[in-house]
């Protein structure tokens, strides 16, 4: 991280911001991305930055910003950012990973020399791809659900099966079968044999760990309960209770740490998606995905840690000697938008 002072912050949050201006607006990843984005616009608002944002001219101008441009539908969104980067010191990205956004976003950022509240460029890329980071844990012996491309999978009989996007977030175009052939002939006929991984559906308690890295170290702010249903086969992200699983807060932070230490390119707020399955033996917990980026789960963590986050997370990723206190741990009952 350079040493350069920060006096000006670009907040762009993709689906707000403009990147969807040529087309209709996914009300789900709308709101989420709304949420999120307000959430931390909060937060830096109590402190002491120039807050700068971009926000797609169909919506409301946020409140928590001094200064924001509308990027209208015949605009080119990406040299809209391009030019706002070039004007500020430090960037702060979210981004889904879908289609390698939040790493062409970090990768324009690091091309105007900008500090990065957030992931490096190496870690975003192996986050991107579910393979890739089945493949990394797997090696790393990190205990992980197995994931497949749709021409190594075996399609095995008596499982549950699950297909999501290689490059997903959320829950979107995730869906689950009962049988290996209803899968593959769901796969064919949505021609998503090529874009789609498969993993086995397990069962047990969805969960998140909310944390903060920073050169192979991971500060644990919260254990989370996810709100997953599954309807018509098709998986929906119902919203999650903050620290609705901090019995695990040990464990969470010693799987963290164990991540911070496999990719210590991961800075900033990291999401770390989990199931935790009892069994008669031992209580075993399953890492489904990493989020390098802002989660949800974002929006509840002042309430339910008492900290500004934005806060905490810039002064890790600039200040040596910066302190961690003890995260309180109350619950806070997140609801938002479908995926």
């Amino acid at each position: 991280m350079q040493n350069k002072p920060i006096k000006t912050i670009f907040v762009c949050e993709f689906i707000t911001a403009g990147g969807l201006n040529h087309q209709t607006l996914p009300q789900s990843l709308l709101d989420q991305g709304k949420a999120m984005r307000d959430a931390l616009l909060r937060d830096l608002s109590d402190l002491p930055y120039q807050i700068i944002t971009a926000i797609d001219a169909r919506l409301t101008k946020p409140i928590d910003c001094h200064i924001y441009y509308a990027i209208q539908a015949e605009d080119d969104a990406w040299q809209k950012w391009s030019e706002i980067m070039n004007s500020v010191d430090a960037v702060w990205l979210i981004a889904p990973e879908t289609d390698g956004d939040l790493a062409k976003l970090t990768a324009l950022a690091l091309q105007q020399n900008k500090i990065i509240l957030g992931c490096g460029l190496s870690a975003i890329e192996v986050c991107s791809s579910k393979l890739a980071t089945y493949q990394l844990l797997k090696q790393s012996g990190v205990n992980t659900v197995e994931t497949y491309s749709y021409v190594e999978w075996q399609k095995t009989d008596g499982i549950t099966w699950l297909a999501k996007p290689d490059d997903g977030a959320g829950c979107e175009q995730t869906v689950c079968f009962d049988e290996a052939v209803n899968l593959s002939q769901w796969l064919l006929a949505h021609q998503h044999t090529e874009k789609h991984v498969i993993q086995p559906y397990l069962t047990g308690s969805a969960g998140s760990i909310s944390c903060v890295m920073h050169q192979g170290k991971a500060h644990v702010l919260s254990c989370n309960q996810q709100l997953i249903t599954v309807k018509n086969n098709v998986l929906n992200y119902q919203g999650c209770v903050v620290n609705g699983m901090r019995q695990h807060w040990q464990k969470f932070v010693a799987l963290a740490n164990q991540i911070a230490q496999l990719l210590p390119d991961l800075a900033g707020y990291v999401g770390i998606d989990v199931i935790v399955s009892d069994n008669e033996k031992e209580e075993t917990i399953t890492v489904i995905e990493i989020n390098p980026r802002l989660t949800t789960s974002y929006i509840a963590l002042r309430e339910a840690t008492g900290y500004n986050m934005a806060e905490r997370i810039i002064n890790t990723l600039t200040n040596a000697d910066c302190h961690w206190p003890v995260m309180q741990q109350n619950e806070a009952l997140l609801e938002v938008g479908h995926a």
